[in-house]
């Protein structure tokens, strides 16, 4: 049986919940049997297939799905196969001959169908909604496929339709009468424990509790933990055994207590946080946090992110936002280089390189000061430390080779020493065996300085004989 994405629709005033379970039910051979009566109309990344007649408002569609499919490719970090298949049916009964169980859920308005990449929408429904929520439409389905594509599809029910739901631009309207039904099922013990999440039939037998409360479980899990840490879990989920170890895997915590969590989390979002969204009001607290943190490249992912995503709606965020952004962006990439250079130092003097790693910990120092970082410098301090006292054995090094040339040799002794202790403590073992061998040339060059004194001494004994014993043969004489 082929899988497929329901849809939930919201209509004020009545806030009447309509969705379709499309995995429960059969499309039959019309879907290939009308092909005749479809036109179709391509884009960028859509194949829109529409029926005589409605040419305009196909057209109204190519004007928003492509970028429909930028902006949920630039979050997710990921572009499903192209073309995706748009099927407008325009009426209910045509979208009914080919879904008859359809029927007993009136109010169906779009659907998707993961593995023919195809999102289906009936005109006739969407001319009950605002403008704005047409494009929400897609946005929601397409999300699925995203979803289902990341996750191998092996996401449950209620995560695929909380993060459908996150992906759309709401209005503030909609997102507070979501919160309210969300906030009667609370107060009337009827929230869903996440593990019924996994159960199709418990997520659309209650739409009205399940719908919003997979929406807050989103919420939660993305503005607590970030986006990123969220398209972990839907990858990991691919090779996952259930959606628990995924979460424990991308999280680092267990299911049980990141439940508690949103659980101590949810006043604060009923009370008004349902109106925050990462994605689409781009609170850019988080990746703040972490640059606080110093977690510098946990931030420059999120606001990479970020900011690809506010260039692109830069009308519907406003420049200020996609200049903080970038702004954040710098701090982080600086962070990271402040970060590498702290860790090129270290490298540096693990070879005993010891000019190179003073010049990378004063650098290192001057990065971190930019960013009013000081966690780093107690390490710093212990590397200039190890530098200071690696140059001086370098220093003791070279003098002692100019005293052993000079026939300095005590002097020299002294010098390599103290460079090959110093040397031993820093662990330059390198270092060391140079200056071991330096020991040697002393020693050699002091043995062949005695043989030289005592071999000029045997010369002027001699000499001094011979001196002596040829004046007293020539008085003899």
């Amino acid at each position: 049986m082929r899988k497929s994405s329901p849809c939930l629709t919201w209509f004020a005033p009545l806030l009447t919940i309509v969705l379709i379970a499309l995995g429960s039910l059969t499309l039959t051979p019309a879907v290939q049997a009308q092909g005749s009566d479809w036109r179709e109309r391509p884009t960028a990344h859509f194949t829109i297939l529409y029926t005589p007649g409605n040419e305009v408002i196909a057209e109204q569609y190519v004007g928003f799905v492509d970028n429909i499919y930028e902006e949920t490719a630039t979050v997710f970090g990921h572009r499903v196969d192209a073309p995706i298949t748009l099927r407008l049916y325009p009426t209910r009964e045509s979208y009914y001959q080919v879904n008859p169980m359809a029927r007993n859920v009136p109010g169906v308005v779009a659907h998707a169908d993961f593995q023919r990449r195809e999102l289906v929408v009936i005109i006739e429904q969407t001319q009950m909604q605002q403008p704005e929520e047409i494009p929400n439409n897609i946005r929601h389905e397409l999300t699925h496929i995203v979803v289902a594509d990341l996750s191998a599809n092996r996401i449950n029910t209620g995560f695929h339709e909380g993060i459908a739901q996150y992906i759309e631009h709401s209005s503030r309207e909609i997102l507070q009468q979501k919160a309210q039904l969300l906030s009667q099922a609370r107060n009337q013990g009827r929230l869903l424990a996440w593990s019924d999440f996994d159960d199709r039939d418990r997520i659309y037998g209650a739409p009205d509790v399940s719908y919003p409360q997979a929406l807050s479980v989103v919420a939660f899990l993305i503005e607590q933990h970030g986006f990123g840490a969220f398209r972990n879990f839907l990858t990991i989920s691919a090779g996952s055994s259930g959606y628990r170890s995924a979460l424990e895997r991308a999280y680092g915590v267990s299911p049980s207590d990141l439940e508690e969590q949103w659980r101590d989390w949810l006043p604060s979002y009923l009370e008004g946080g349902y109106a925050h969204n990462v994605l689409s009001s781009y609170d850019l607290a988080y990746p703040s946090n972490l640059i606080a943190q110093g977690r510098y490249a946990e931030a420059q992912a999120e606001l990479e992110q970020a900011v690809e995503w506010l260039r692109q709606n830069t009308n519907f965020q406003g420049p200020d936002t996609l200049a903080t952004a970038e702004q954040l962006l710098a701090r982080s990439q600086e962070g990271q280089r402040a970060d590498m250079l702290a860790t090129t130092a270290r490298t540096a003097l693990e070879q005993a390189d010891y000019a190179r790693a003073g010049q990378l910990v004063a650098q290192a120092r001057d990065s971190y000061s930019s960013l009013g970082d000081m966690r780093q410098e107690a390490v710093l301090d212990i590397y200039a430390q190890q530098v200071a006292r690696g140059l001086s054995a370098d220093a003791q090094l070279a003098q002692s080779v100019h005293l052993i040339r000079t026939f300095r040799f005590t002097q020299a002794r002294v010098a390599i020493d103290a460079a090959a202790a110093e040397f031993a403590a820093l662990g330059a073992q390198d270092k060391l065996e140079r200056t071991l061998t330096v020991r040697r040339l002393l020693d050699e060059r002091q043995r062949m300085a005695g043989l030289v004194i005592l071999s000029l001494g045997a010369l002027g004994l001699v000499a001094s004989l011979w001196t002596g014993f040829s004046r007293r043969s020539r008085e003899v004489w």
